[in-house]
């Protein structure tokens, strides 16, 4: 059967949804070997990958992903896309501490760096942070604080069989477009960031085929996978099965742009110092661009009633020391 859906890959054929759905779980279960996995891999990069193939995935990797419920439901994600290549600091990390300060309960699912210099799992370790995956201490910290970090390897485990071809081909494939969309504790509400505009409507569908609340889908104009304080940043929201999309830029909030220099860090370290200065109510464009991501979140989470609402909380939230204690809170919580 593999061999039939390679075949029809090469064509440039779109696998139906049952094709894609037997691909990828024959792929997670070891059933496919190492060389077929690398050519179904660049088959479908060639041919282009549609919206129903990553509905179709997603599906099968949260079937497989080690799933747990947590809250009311109405716990949202930052997870993005990554694979920007640009060098910045941990933006929708440092957000989502800010928004779980003004209330909303974060399930962040995140990994190492790929293509970045710090990812949110290495900006959490250098913070101090027990990252594990220990399911009753995830459910402890999360009662306790409001916000947990789901490390992506140790949620989609079966990913293993997935690993080496990825290695090999160092591109992009469909695995870089699934991870927003397999929370482990099934977030229904996302500020969640593409690396490719052309993504924001693909991502919008999919958000609605995968029957999701909430979700802002972002591309900075920079090719940020965040909300940009560097100019202006597209937005695509999925609210109530509806699509819209349209332009924000930092001076719809009378904020100034900034260079892009102004925001990024080469080291996990680095990023961390520069969050706990906006944290401690240093004006900077680092803290400017927290600020809209978080207030995007406090939207999405339902604590303001829009991101022009949130974005005002946000800075608050950082100039006020909340922020601060809800970060040093999480990873005290982690260690205990």
């Amino acid at each position: 059967m593999i061999e039939t859906i390679l075949k029809k890959l090469e064509t440039k054929k779109d696998l139906k949804s049952e094709e894609m759905q037997f691909a990828v779980e024959s792929i997670m279960t070891g059933m496919v070997d190492d060389s077929d996995i690398e050519k179904f891999l660049l088959a479908l990069n060639e041919k282009g990958i549609k919206e129903l193939e990553i509905t179709a995935a997603a599906q099968v990797m949260k079937e497989k992903s080690l799933r747990f419920n947590l809250g009311d439901g109405s716990h949202i994600d930052t997870c993005g896309t990554g694979g920007t290549g640009l060098h910045t600091f941990n933006c929708s990390t440092a957000s989502s501490f800010v928004a779980a300060a003004g209330g909303a309960q974060i399930t962040k699912h995140g990994n190492k760096a790929i293509s970045s210099k710090s990812g949110s799992a290495d900006f959490l370790t250098a913070a101090g942070a027990d990252i594990g995956h220990d399911r009753e201490k995830l459910e402890k910290v999360f009662a306790k604080v409001g916000f947990v970090f789901l490390f992506a390897p140790l949620h989609h485990q079966s990913m293993k069989y997935v690993m080496p071809a990825r290695q090999r081909i160092g591109q992009k494939t469909i695995f870089n477009l699934l991870g927003p969309h397999t929370n482990p504790c099934g977030a229904k509400r996302q500020v969640l960031g593409v690396y490719d505009k052309k993504l924001l409507e693909t991502f919008s569908e999919v958000s609605k085929n995968l029957h999701m609340e909430h979700v802002l889908i972002v591309h900075g104009d920079d090719g940020l996978d965040e909300i940009t304080i560097t100019g202006s940043t597209t937005i695509s929201e999925l609210k109530n099965y509806k699509i819209n999309q349209y332009k924000i830029s930092p001076k719809d909030f009378g904020l100034s742009t900034a260079d892009f220099s102004e925001i990024s860090a080469q080291t996990p370290e680095e990023s961390l110092l520069l969050v706990r200065e906006a944290f401690a109510g240093e004006k900077s464009a680092i803290q400017d661009m927290i600020a809209l991501n978080a207030g995007a979140g406090l939207y999405v989470a339902k604590k303001t009633e829009s991101i022009e609402d949130g974005v005002e909380l946000a800075f608050d939230l950082m100039n006020s020391g909340k922020a601060a204690d809800k970060l040093a809170a999480y990873v005290r919580v982690s260690n205990s």
